[in-house]
């Protein structure tokens, strides 16, 4: 049976995981999500539970739950 493994140091696992969920939770304040620590917090544990695995899975159901990013329209010069 063929199969893969990833292997990271510890400090860098740590890194990456801290860099990620401050990413998510500064998205999910710019668009105005109350939970945006939950998902800072889902992915952190999740990039350790299942290494590496279980962070993708939340990364993916962030990206479907956030809200889009509205943007400004130009104001229209009058007549």
């Amino acid at each position: 049976m063929a199969g893969f493994s990833i292997h990271i140091s510890g400090p860098f696992a740590l890194a990456i995981a801290l860099i990620g969920a401050i990413l998510i939770y500064r998205d999910g304040k710019k668009r105005g999500m109350d939970t945006a620590d939950m998902w800072a917090v889902g992915f952190f544990v999740g990039f350790f539970i299942p290494p590496l695995i279980g962070a993708v899975v939340v990364l993916v159901f962030y990206f479907q739950k956030r809200k889009p990013r509205r943007r400004v329209p130009y104001g229209v010069p009058p007549e």
